[in-house]
């Protein structure tokens, strides 16, 4: 894979851990440690290039002397969730529980809650309040505030035509594993690479908005019941994604 646009290394992390047993636990630390002393390392050496600089003053040793801050951390991390994809990709490569979907074009279903994420962050801009027929007042500059803090997976619908035939399914994503600035608008311009761990099944019209917060469950009452229950085809499966890119 030559490009990450989306990886939720913690449900990778999961999984590593119970496909290998929980062995990946063990070196986690050793492999932060070795992380840790090739960041601090770095950062001495920056330092001590830029002491010159007259605004730095001494800080450049203090600072390279320290607990590496920010740009530490985040190599760690990145290191880290680098380590964890490539054992990812290398154990779902022969693991038919994780489906990999190529050629799949994905959008949202219109108004539900992913396709409003999509334009929300742009509302922060405004500053305007409506109030309802029930005498609520809405802050429209907070819905995509209350989104985010609401609802931490977004669905979006997966199709693909093979052999003639349409392939649909929903693919869920976690609104916090998005990698080097995209967001779940991007996806749907984007020719993608998807491995997921399939969750379960809904029905399409189940991602309106005014359903989604809908916990009452269906009741079946009788055998003509369960016969059209179980011939209602417009239940898809769901997906749980795990990393999307391009790959090689």
């Amino acid at each position: 894979m030559i490009k990450v646009v989306y990886f939720d290394d913690l449900s990778a992390t999961d999984y590593l851990n119970i496909y290998d047993g929980g062995e990946k636990i063990q070196t986690k630390n050793k492999i932060e440690e070795k992380n840790k002393e090739l960041a601090s390392k770095t950062s001495a050496n920056l330092f001590a290039k830029l002491s010159w600089i007259p605004f730095l003053g001494g800080s450049a040793e203090t600072s390279a002397n320290a607990d590496f801050s920010l740009s530490g951390s985040s190599l760690v991390k990145t290191t880290l969730s680098n380590t964890v994809l490539t054992d990812f990709l290398n154990s779902a490569q022969n693991d038919e529980r994780i489906c990999v979907f190529n050629d799949y074009k994905v959008r949202a279903y219109k108004n539900s809650i992913a396709f409003f994420k999509m334009f929300t962050p742009f509302l922060k801009i405004t500053k305007s309040d409506f109030t309802t027929d029930e005498g609520f007042v809405f802050d429209i500059s907070k819905l995509d505030e209350a989104f985010a803090s609401g609802k931490g997976y977004y669905e979006l619908i997966a199709e693909n035509t093979i052999g003639g035939m349409l392939k649909k399914y929903i693919f869920r994503f976690n609104i916090a594993s998005f990698r080097n600035n995209y967001s779940i608008a991007d996806l749907s311009k984007m020719d993608l690479n998807y491995y997921a761990v399939k969750v379960g099944k809904s029905e399409e019209e189940m991602l309106d908005i005014s359903k989604e917060f809908n916990f009452e469950q269906k009741s079946i009452s009788s055998a003509f019941d369960i016969m059209e229950d179980q011939s209602n085809g417009n239940a898809l499966d769901v997906f749980d994604v795990i990393l999307a890119g391009v790959d090689i």
